[in-house]
């Protein structure tokens, strides 16, 4: 059954019976599928923010799979590290997972805790680390002990990173043919990785070593200098230095990738970076080297997916670069950061000084919204989300900006709500939504929340942006600790999707709003969801499914999915629990004839149907 509000967003509201509760059903006929093993060798599974090292948590672009990182071994393994790492793919009858973790010596990872960092969109090939040299105490001196990836080419005892192709080989971004470049000793060298592009076929790292012809090492204390490092390039199964200043046959040692994320463009022919020491932002293309801002304090935004035009602020103005024109021109007078762009450049949303949101589009600006949470920008790695092409804007703010009184029913204070900006219906009171709002107009009890980047261990550029706005900013996931609807009783942290009309099974001029979590029992939290938004992963220490006896796990809010349950079995009392008699060691040949009385008619008994609220319970949560 589908209701909807009367306030302005409409209400999606399905029912259907939780194995261990009355709950409503999510949405657009989505089923509750469990996605991670019910065995897991006395281990368990943790959010991201409750791993040391943070994990490596992706979902299939077209669906279907996930990749999580997990403390526990409950895979067939050798030598796993600390955080093992796990694919889960889906099958006609259920989800397998596979512990795709290499074999490690302990104590190999530290500080990253799963030697992934980061997957392609179709986790179909992963970038990892082979482990930390001198495992765990690097004042001494010693190479890493793991050996390189068979058949890779990475030479022995050098910290190194692998691009490992599901069941088509792995390959070393750093390999023998870089040696002849290497002057340091295995036991001195270091490398961290400093961001990639979407794919993958484009990887950035530093390193104060020479590991190119037209590299610049500087001596340090043990090796070089980590404060003077190199910024690389692989792609295509070799290096290229960047860091070159403009005409300069040498690199610069110092330098960074501007950015972890929107830094290099899709096909890697455009880079953008910084020299520690000025300041300046520049742009290597086509073997040379642009300056974009001079004069130092110029801060790097976002760029285009092509890396023509680029973002960046500098003495509080905001600016936009192009490679082609090789020219700036100002956007804004005064400016905090940039929440987003579209990927091809003519939009982009922004903070000015003030606080308010902006979108600029063909020369423009407007205010859209009266303020924006700090923790919405900058792009790389704050919670804001803009669509592909522009049109619409994704974000948190605790200022009341649609009139909706957002202010704590028990602390005062006002709550994060999240609001969608939709610039075709601009001008009109529709523009701009409060997702997150009560359809009752009753106050809140918590804030709603946006997963912002999932890092992973210490490097820079390890780092993932969960999909929370997809279908062409038309469907939105969150979270929320307030109970937004009815259905959602549990006091606690719950996952919701918000669509638009004409999307899913949403059928309301205003949107649709459901739970995807089952919001009667226990926590969850969102994970990520596949590029249409049709699977949308969660984590929750409900149990949703029968199979699933209890204890925190990941579940797929899967379109038209849903398995069928195993029969349960009919329970059995007294006698009736006995197997069947011993035959007689002499046996009377059996008739086929009978005559008598036949069995009397089967009489259906009448099933009493209790309120659903009077079979509600809770299982406990299992905590680490």
């Amino acid at each position: 059954m589908r209701r909807f509000a009367a306030t302005g967003i409409a209400v999606l509201a399905l029912a259907g019976v939780l194995p261990d509760a009355a709950a409503a059903a999510p949405p657009d006929g989505r089923g509750w599928e469990l996605v991670t093993p019910v065995a897991k060798n006395g281990g368990q599974v943790l959010a991201p923010g409750q791993l040391s090292g943070g994990g490596a948590f992706a979902a299939a672009a077209g669906g279907g799979a996930l990749t999580y990182s997990a403390p526990a071994s409950f895979g067939e393994a050798v030598g796993a590290p600390p955080l093992s790492q796990y694919l889960a793919t889906r099958g006609a009858g259920g989800w397998s997972n596979a512990n795709v973790s290499p074999p490690a010596l302990s104590g190999s990872y530290p500080e990253a805790g799963s030697p992934y960092q980061l997957f392609s969109p179709d986790l179909g090939a992963a970038l990892l680390s082979n482990g930390k040299r001198c495992r765990g105490d690097a004042s001494a001196g010693c190479p890493v002990a793991n050996p390189p990836l068979p058949g890779s080419g990475g030479p022995p005892g050098y910290r190194n990173y692998y691009l490992r192709r599901f069941g088509s080989g792995d390959a070393a971004l750093i390999t023998a043919a870089d040696a002849p470049a290497l002057t340091l000793p295995a036991d001195e060298f270091e490398v961290t990785l400093a961001g990639a592009s979407g794919d993958l076929g484009q990887v950035a790292l530093s390193s104060c070593a020479k590991l190119t012809a037209d590299a610049v090492e500087v001596p340090g204390g043990e090796g070089c200098d980590p404060a003077a490092p190199n910024l690389y390039i692989w792609s295509g199964g070799a290096l290229r230095a960047v860091n070159h200043l403009p005409a300069e046959p040498l690199t610069t040692p110092g330098a960074a990738l501007a950015a972890p994320l929107g830094a290099i463009s899709a096909d890697g022919s455009r880079v953008y970076f910084s020299e520690l020491e000025d300041g300046f932002l520049y742009l290597r293309e086509g073997g040379a080297t642009k300056l974009v801002a001079g004069g130092g304090g110029a801060a790097f935004q976002t760029a285009s997916a092509d890396g023509r035009f680029a973002f960046y602020t500098q003495g509080g103005q905001l600016f936009r670069y192009d490679a082609v024109a090789e020219a700036s021109t100002p956007v804004a007078g005064e400016a905090l950061a940039v929440l987003g762009a579209a990927e091809d450049g003519p939009v982009a949303y922004y903070v000015g000084a003030g606080g308010a949101v902006f979108r600029w589009a063909g020369g423009g600006s407007q205010e859209i919204a009266a303020a924006a949470a700090a923790g919405d920008y900058p792009p790389a790695t704050g919670t804001a989300r803009v669509s592909a092409d522009g049109s619409r804007l994704l974000f948190l703010s605790e200022a009341s900006l649609t009139g909706y009184d957002n202010h704590d029913r028990t602390s005062g204070e006002p709550d994060a709500e999240l609001y969608l900006y939709d610039a075709s219906a601009a001008g009109s009171t529709s523009a701009l939504a409060c997702l997150s709002c009560r359809p009752s107009g009753a106050r809140p009890g918590g804030d709603a929340s946006l997963p912002a980047a999932i890092p992973n261990g210490s490097a820079p550029g390890a780092i993932y942006r969960p999909r929370v706005l997809v279908e062409a900013g038309r469907r939105v996931f969150f979270e929320s600790a307030d109970a937004i609807l009815s259905t959602d009783t549990d006091g606690r942290p719950d996952v919701y999707e918000w669509e638009a009309q004409g999307v899913g099974s949403c059928e309301a001029p205003a949107g649709c709003l459901g739970l995807i979590s089952s919001g009667r029992s226990g926590e969850a939290s969102f994970l990520d969801a596949s590029a249409s938004g049709g699977d949308a992963y969660f984590f929750t220490d409900s149990s949703l499914v029968g199979a699933d006896p209890g204890a925190v796990d990941i579940y797929d809010a899967r379109e038209g999915g849903g398995f069928p349950e195993p029969p349960v079995p009919i329970p059995c009392e007294g006698d009736a629990c006995q197997g069947p008699a011993p035959a007689p060691e002499e046996q009377t040949p059996s008739t086929s004839s009978f005559t008598g009385p036949t069995n009397p008619p089967v009489r259906a008994h009448k099933v009493r149907k209790h309120h659903p609220k009077h079979r509600r319970h809770r299982h406990p949560r299992r905590r680490p």
